[in-house]
């Protein structure tokens, strides 16, 4: 075949790229002319936040958005799934678990089907910013050139230097943006190119001329039948989504955050996921300049056609007039904040099953916004050019809508607010209920493991709130994996837990109305440090003398103030009662072995009258039934137990009214008193001792019986202190959140609860504290209305709401929803009669 001819050998044509995006390259995406460096900006807590901390947050991304005058920004939001299979795998491994591990794993498994029927979403946001726009391939070849060694250095270095100068603006409080990954360059593209379709699972380094095509391939859009919506289906998998893209319109005056919430995180509010695109030219001075003048020049010239024909010119064009003024001076003589502009197109995308689902979440987002903000979303034509529009690197659709604003509200779009809180690792507990629906996890000892801070938690809120389900449902779910937990429930309900058929014969149900003498003695409550639980050497030494020595301190401050509540009110309240109670405890060795019979004995020996008698009286008291709790001592072993759920309640207790003076309770009500004080120490007491590094978890209800006692407050200062040392969390419940404020241990609390508060402006001041927030703000109202229900129904509500604020600062309403847990509710129902 030598006789054929020689053809000249062609090089392989170019894949057909249906993308401008020719390479992604480290936090770069390239097109045949220009260059974009992408950087991700963290998410941001918005709600319950003062309008000082959020003024000051817009004002430092206003600064850094001026500092890009001259570039073309390209700001998107979009979405990736909840980790769920990662925290369910995460929580498995960190557990131990109780009984059979396929059961566990079977709860587990409920859990994330129960989450994943919500389709959980996080957000992601990012901003690109174009700063290079060269000739064909001049960048491109220079990295390449770089990474295979031949380094065109100058090149290198200019990309280089730019870089740096971006990474060194965005970087500061405020935007707080770090360069973008080449993994989520790849997944906001895939997000992009197919609005609305699941983006296959693909980690990419980065992507050549070749692999762009990968992006697109398998993705095909059909305009529909009047351009109302744009059809996305993936040939591979044949998924189809239907999205409707609106872009903003007319915007009217908003004054965030006094009175409106960030234009762009508006959109959290709909229920499902919304893609958000701004292509905007940020603007300098000089830019502005003489735009704003041509049309000061037009008013002007419209006001004088108005006089020449005698007639009255509008007020809309003095308004007009005088606001370009304002905005021309601002221009001229502010700083570059105050003087630079943003003009650019925002687009919004909604997808659906179905055109009709997509045309309907449309107009329920247009909605959306006319009721928050009175900003009118437009829905064009060209559909498939807007929605285009969306991708890096392509350009924008049309020039209609085109909106001017400051770069001040610009700044105050803030489409990376967030409404997460919790921790994400421990069990799920329910979900966000205010802007946007997160799921919210709660692990009690992330504070002391992880952020090295307290495991005191706090829940408060009015009568049936929901206190007592929440502790009774992170109690249960905490047994499960294996924690030891303690839960005080005086008035019974939670005892219900011990039958449910995971814990069936492993939980135990202490009713102290009934058990041995001495199973209240307050010496004994108090346990004694050992040695072996602190390091070896002098150090070692020292700390535990210390330790043992405030343990002896605690146990005559506890001895008295129990003595004193089982004193009538007329003498405790003397001056000495207070006198002899003192003598006596220093009288008595403070040690665990001793009893409140000592102590009484003590006192009626004594030759002083006045204490003779109050040891006659203390003694008396030992004679009513309930009493001999507290005097004498506990029979061997009443502390340990190795139950994973021991509930301790006190069924058939009056508990007192603490509304009521002393002198007129009764005196079973009087004996109610120290009975419940003794009873938050036998809980604790129950979870000392053992492994220091094993899970304990005390749950302790009817807080307010601490407040007012010396032994109280150090009570809850020393549980504080100690959850670090002994891995021990806690969850203290109370109905007025003064009864946790009066204790002084607001700083060691890592969570709060906070529950409906709605009887009482001054109580939910004081809950407000308690999240750290300024009262007089609004949040009253806001606390109110959590689990609110319609006034004409008898229907009862379903679930409970609270503001918790998490160790990391975040505050959020939730919705507690633990329905996945079969049985649970129903085993935690407090309600009266519902059990009948």
């Amino acid at each position: 075949m030598n006789w054929l001819p020689k053809v000249p050998l062609r090089p392989d044509p170019a894949p057909a790229v249906d993308l401008q995006l020719t390479h992604i390259h480290a936090n770069l995406t390239f097109t045949a002319a220009t260059v974009t460096a992408w950087y991700t900006l963290p998410e941001r807590v918005w709600a319950f936040r003062p309008d000082a901390d959020r003024e000051q947050f817009m004002t430092a991304v206003a600064g850094q958005y001026a500092g890009l005058a001259g570039f073309r920004l390209h700001l998107r939001r979009t979405t990736t799934p909840y980790p769920t299979g990662q925290w369910a795998a995460g929580l498995f491994r960190a557990s131990q678990p109780v009984g059979d591990p396929r059961g566990f794993a079977d709860h587990l498994r409920a859990a994330a089907d129960h989450l994943d029927a919500a389709s959980p979403t996080e957000g992601l946001t990012m901003v690109g910013v174009t700063f290079a726009r060269r000739a064909v391939g001049d960048l491109v070849t220079g990295l390449i050139q770089a990474r295979i060694g031949r380094t065109n250095a100058g090149e290198r270095d200019r990309l280089q230097e730019r870089l740096d100068k971006l990474t060194e603006l965005l970087a500061p409080f405020g935007l707080g943006a770090r360069p973008a990954t080449p993994t989520e360059l790849a997944w906001l593209v895939y997000r992009s190119v197919g609005l609305g379709l699941t983006p296959p699972d693909r980690r990419a380094t980065s992507v050549g001329p070749s692999d762009v095509l990968a992006l697109t391939e398998h993705v095909d859009r059909y305009r529909s039948r009047y351009g109302s919506t744009v059809r996305f289906v993936n040939r591979l998998t044949g998924e189809e989504a239907h999205v409707a893209v609106l872009t903003v319109g007319r915007m009217e005056p908003l004054e965030i955050p006094q009175q409106h919430e960030p234009w762009l995180h508006i959109a959290d509010q709909a229920g499902y996921p919304v893609e958000l695109s701004s292509r905007v030219d940020v603007l300098g001075p000089a830019a502005t300049t003489g735009n704003l003048n041509k049309r000061l020049l037009m008013i002007r010239s419209q006001e004088r056609d108005y006089r020449d024909h005698d007639l009255d010119a509008p007020p809309e064009l003095a308004r007009l007039a005088e606001r370009a003024l304002t905005v021309g001076d601002e221009i001229a003589t502010g700083r570059p904040v105050d003087a630079s502009r943003v003009h650019g197109w925002h687009r919004l995308a909604v997808a659906g099953a179905t055109e009709r689902q997509a045309l309907d979440r449309a107009a329920e987002l247009a909605r959306i916004y006319d009721q928050q903000a009175r900003i009118a979303l437009q829905h064009p034509k060209d559909q498939e050019a807007l929605a285009r529009e969306f991708i890096p690197g392509e350009p924008v659709a049309n020039t209609g809508y085109l909106r001017r604003m400051s770069v001040r509200l610009f700044a105050a779009a803030v489409p990376q607010a967030t409404a997460a809180v919790g921790d994400g690792r421990g069990d799920l507990i329910g979900h966000t209920a205010g802007t946007g629906r997160r799921p919210v996890m709660f692990d009690p000892h992330f504070p002391m493991e992880v952020r090295e801070r307290s495991g005191l938690s706090v829940l408060v809120s009015e009568p049936g709130g929901g206190k007592s389900t929440l502790m009774g449902a992170v109690g249960y779910l905490a047994a499960l994996r294996g924690v030891q937990v303690t839960l005080l429930d005086p008035s019974g309900p939670l005892s219900r837990l011990a039958d449910m058929p995971a814990l069936a014969g492993r939980a135990r149900v202490l009713n102290l109305v009934g058990s041995q003498r001495g199973t209240l003695a307050p010496y004994a409550l108090i346990p004694t440090p050992q040695r072996g639980d602190y390091l070896a050497g002098p150090d070692g030494d020292h700390l535990y003398e210390v330790d043992v020595t405030n343990a002896r301190a605690e146990r005559r401050m506890l001895v008295q103030d129990i003595a004193a509540m089982l004193l009538p009110p007329q003498v405790a309240r003397g001056k000495e009662a207070a006198t002899a109670l003192r003598h006596a405890a220093r009288q008595v060795p403070a040690e665990e072995t001793s009893a409140l019979d000592d102590f009484a004995r003590v006192l009626a020996d004594d030759s002083d009258v006045d204490a003779k008698e109050i040891g006659r009286l203390l003694l008396d008291a030992e004679e009513l039934p309930l009493a001999r709790l507290l005097f004498g001592r506990p029979q061997p072993g009443a502390f340990g137990t190795d139950a994973p759920l021991t509930i301790i309640t006190m069924g058939g207790l009056r508990l007192p009214d603490m509304s009521i003076e002393r002198d007129y309770w009764s005196a079973e009500e009087q004996l109610a008193l120290p009975m419940l004080h003794l009873a938050h120490r036998l809980a604790v007491r129950r979870c000392y001792g053992g492994d220091p590094n094993t899970r304990k978890l005390v749950g302790l209800d009817e807080g307010h019986v601490m407040e007012g006692w010396r032994s109280g407050r150090s009570f809850l200062v020393r549980l504080a202190r100690d959850s670090r040392k002994w891995n021990l969390a806690a969850l203290v419940a109370s109905q007025n959140p003064k009864d946790i404020l009066d204790l002084d241990v607001q700083n060691l609390v890592s969570t709060v609860f906070v529950g409906r508060i709605a009887a009482d402006t001054d109580v939910a001041s004081e809950a407000l504290r308690l999240l750290r927030i300024p009262a007089g703000a609004g949040y009253e109202d806001t606390l109110a209305a959590l689990s609110q229900t319609a006034e004409d129904t008898e229907e009862r509500l379903g679930f409970r709401e609270f503001a918790m604020r998490d160790v990391d600062g975040r505050i959020q309403k939730i919705r507690v929803d633990v329905s996945w847990a079969a049985g649970l509710l129903d085993h935690l129902d407090t309600t009266p009669g519902a059990h009948r």
